[in-house]
């Protein structure tokens, strides 16, 4: 395993909406989370994953009848996917790229 390393791309999105059939007597119910999951095999960890993970996630919001209001974005550091010219545009465009 030494002379031989195998990475993967893991990008999390999770998403907070409304329920529209809350339980009226939980007020955890109100709020539903769901976790999106993007996983990429291939050692080219940069942008263009993220912008197609962030499209995925936009087009099944918007599936779902969930169109998102507002997009916050945290990063661990990733030099390659978030802190270049490139990705920044996207995010400040994002969803009118899409």
């Amino acid at each position: 395993m030494h002379w031989h390393i195998y990475q993967v791309s893991i990008l999390v999105h999770t998403s907070f909406h409304h329920n529209p059939t809350p339980n009226p007597y939980d007020d955890d119910s109100k709020i539903l989370t769901k976790y999106h999951f993007y996983i990429l095999d291939h050692h080219k960890h940069d942008s263009e994953f993220v912008q197609h993970c962030f499209e995925l996630h936009w087009q099944y919001m918007v599936k779902q009848g969930y169109p998102p209001q507002w997009h916050w974005v945290w990063n661990n550091g990733c030099a390659a996917q978030l802190k270049s010219s490139k990705p920044w545009y996207f995010v400040s465009e994002y969803p009118n790229l899409i």
